[in-house]
């Protein structure tokens, strides 16, 4: 096949191109409109444009990605709107309100949790002494400030204090 090789490129002329590819010039000329590769007026690197064709390449032109785009734009504006609706709606709530409402049930959830010691010593007090009773209040008042502490630290609780001795028997 009659061509020019420069440095690993094989230009040919479009007529030569054409015959390669089994295609009439107005797709040649429909190929480079969608991104194939075209080396100057009439000219193009066969290895370039195999490459362009048969990689996938022929999917992705700048018409098609335009319209890809703008089918997105569209897309998130109508998310968009759906929520600018929603908020009209008054479908959400606003964040101070959350927030505030959060607060005073996580400060009520650490009251509950911080009198379950002394219910514990209350009810254990008609059943064993008084001294075995305040230090089972103070074990569970202990483990559930442990417990208050780490959540406000890391955001979770997971139960690994530290390290319990074991009873011999």
């Amino acid at each position: 096949m009659p061509g020019k090789s420069l440095e690993n490129n094989f230009l040919v002329s479009t007529k030569i191109a054409c015959e390669f590819f089994g295609i009439s010039r107005e797709a040649l000329s429909t190929w480079t409109e969608k991104g194939a590769p075209k080396e100057g007026r009439g000219k193009y690197d066969l290895k370039k444009l195999m490459e362009w064709r048969y990689k996938g390449s022929t999917m992705e032109s700048p018409g098609m990605r335009k319209l890809k785009a703008e089918a997105e734009l569209k897309e998130a504006r109508a998310k968009q709107e759906k929520i600018k609706l929603s908020v009209t709606e008054q479908k959400f709530l606003p964040v101070a309100q959350v927030q505030d409402e959060l607060a005073k049930l996580l400060l009520n959830l650490k009251k509950s949790l911080l009198s379950i010691g002394h219910n514990v010593a209350a009810e254990l007090a008609a059943r064993v002494d008084a001294e075995t009773a305040e230090t089972a209040r103070g074990e569970v008042d202990k483990r559930i400030r442990e417990a208050l502490e780490e959540l406000s630290r890391n955001g979770r609780y997971t139960g690994k204090g530290k390290a319990k001795k074991k009873r011999a028997l």
